[in-house]
């Protein structure tokens, strides 16, 4: 009797040492697992049917002067759908209203100085929804300048410096604000803020990759976002950010469901202010200068201004007062 209780008992002694040795290498293989997830890339998604892995969180906040100068906030970690094939963008397709749904795109450092060296397109005949109702004008900036040029830019979901490109479904209407910011070097904002995020982590990093969307949200049938959603996130984790970006511009109230604008004050921009803007003279007419470049530009569009950071409107008299000359590109 003894000794068959005392075998019972080795068995048991052994197949608890068994079922502990076997817990412990899952557990070990389960945290291996997880630790490698951080750094290896998801599984690609299929594009079959168009679809979009984006994730569809469409709630906005308004733009307040005094949380966010630079018309952009931290939301907080990234919402990260499924990643396209390393080095592509998916765009969505435009909607029954004629608007930009999105676009995602799985960049590579390849992917980005590809984009980088491509020719801009021309976007003369590209119209986002609420386009036509442009008007030069002037912007107050945190430190106290002057933005004086078009109010309204056709803004780029996925930057051609991302990979992206120039069609309509990559575009919408939006403040020359939400597009750079508060416009000065060294500050990037709106827009410009993730997407130097993007290119800072992938110049560091040349063999990792960076997920980056970004959604437009507009309100019931309004044909301008309010703002736009931007989630990145690097392949090691370390880049892990969504953003939400402001389409305003301090002074002007826009006019979502249309696309026109006023100032502040109630007044709309009339058609006869921007034809005193049209006829200034010639010696004062107003150009494009970049905070380090040497020449100045007649068109923000120009070639030349291609890996531009930020850009200011001045007159004619202070770019040349600055010692700049006319570009080889636009003629200035």
């Amino acid at each position: 009797m003894m000794r068959k209780l005392l075998k019972k008992l080795v068995v048991l002694l052994w197949a608890l040492a068994l079922g502990f040795a076997v817990g412990t290498f899952v557990s070990r293989r389960k945290a291996s697992e997880a630790s490698s997830s951080q750094i290896l890339l998801p599984t690609a998604f299929s594009t079959e049917g168009n679809s979009l892995p984006l994730v569809q969180d469409t709630g906005y906040t308004v733009w307040n002067e005094a949380e966010s100068p630079n018309y952009y906030r931290v939301v907080g970690p990234a919402v990260v759908g499924q990643w396209p094939q390393a080095g592509t963008v998916v765009y969505g397709p435009l909607d029954e209203l004629g608007r930009a749904t999105g676009a995602v795109a799985h960049v590579t450092y390849d992917s980005m100085t590809a984009g980088r060296a491509r020719d801009r397109e021309s976007l003369a005949d590209v119209t986002p929804t609420g386009w036509g109702h442009n008007q030069e004008v002037d912007i107050a900036m945190p430190d106290g300048n002057i933005y004086h040029g078009q109010l309204f830019n056709r803004s780029h979901l996925v930057a051609k410096s991302l990979g992206g490109d120039d069609e309509a479904h990559n575009l919408i209407t939006a403040t020359r604000t939400q597009n750079v910011g508060a416009n000065v070097v060294g500050y990037d904002g709106g827009m410009a803020y993730g997407e130097g995020l993007a290119r800072d982590w992938l110049e560091r990093h040349r063999e990792g990759t960076v997920y980056y969307s970004a959604v437009p949200v507009f309100e019931g049938d309004e044909l301008v976002a309010r703002s736009v959603l931007v989630d990145l996130r690097s392949s090691d984790g370390s880049l892990d950010q969504r953003i939400e970006v402001y389409n305003a511009a301090k002074g002007f109230d826009i006019d979502y469901a249309a696309g026109s604008f006023s100032t502040t004050g109630g007044d709309a921009v009339s058609d006869e202010a921007k034809e005193a803007e049209t006829n200034v003279d010639a010696n004062e007419r107003m150009v494009v200068v970049t905070g380090s470049g040497k020449a100045y530009h007649h068109d923000e569009s120009c070639k030349g201004l291609t890996e531009a950071r930020s850009m200011e409107w001045v007159t004619l008299s202070e770019a040349e007062a600055m010692g700049r000359h006319p570009c080889g590109i636009c003629g200035g």
